[in-house]
């Protein structure tokens, strides 16, 4: 019988234990303090060779080579965190203002992958990285490598326009 209890104590030990929240990995955003947890992202893009300035207490602003990236943590402690991400490409020398919002316009319609915005010689996407509690460092390079790769699909749907600037080791824009 004391074999038997003693069996019974360790598999409620091992249940508490599965049941037991986990601590969280990665970048533990401390909700609501954004300013805090825009120090840490720009830690961690710092600690990943980008140059990073923190401005407006919240806003990281990031670069490397022709890279250009703006981060801003938006945390609610009842609920969804997020990262909202700013990509930004030059416009090429000439181009159009006009041409590039309505290129901006364009993007929107036919590519699904965050909002495209013409700015003051720029084309700009929006887009946001949802995670709860702590930011999953992988998750965030891979997120930035996303948002990187979709000037392929811009590049694409610009075509033979010469709206955007050559920029991340790619080629001429065509």
């Amino acid at each position: 019988m004391p074999a038997f209890r003693v069996l019974l104590l360790l598999a409620c030990c091992g249940l508490a234990a599965c049941a037991a929240p986990r601590a969280p990995q990665g970048l533990v955003m401390p909700a609501p303090q954004e300013a805090q947890a825009a120090n840490l992202l720009a830690g961690y893009l710092l600690g990943r060779g980008w140059q990073v300035h923190v401005t407006d207490e919240t806003l990281v602003t990031a670069e490397r080579g022709p890279e250009r990236l703006q981060l801003e943590p938006l945390l609610d402690p009842a609920g969804l965190d997020r990262v909202m991400v700013w990509r930004s490409w030059p416009a090429a020398p000439g181009a159009d203002a006009a041409a590039l919002e309505d290129f901006a316009l364009e993007l929107n319609q036919v590519l699904n992958v965050g909002q495209f915005q013409a700015g003051s010689g720029d084309l700009r996407l929006l887009s946001s990285l949802a995670f709860l509690d702590a930011l999953d460092p992988q998750l965030l390079e891979a997120f930035l490598e996303f948002t990187a790769q979709v000037r392929l699909a811009v590049e694409q749907v610009e075509g033979e326009r010469n709206l955007l600037a050559p920029v991340e080791g790619g080629g001429s824009s065509r």
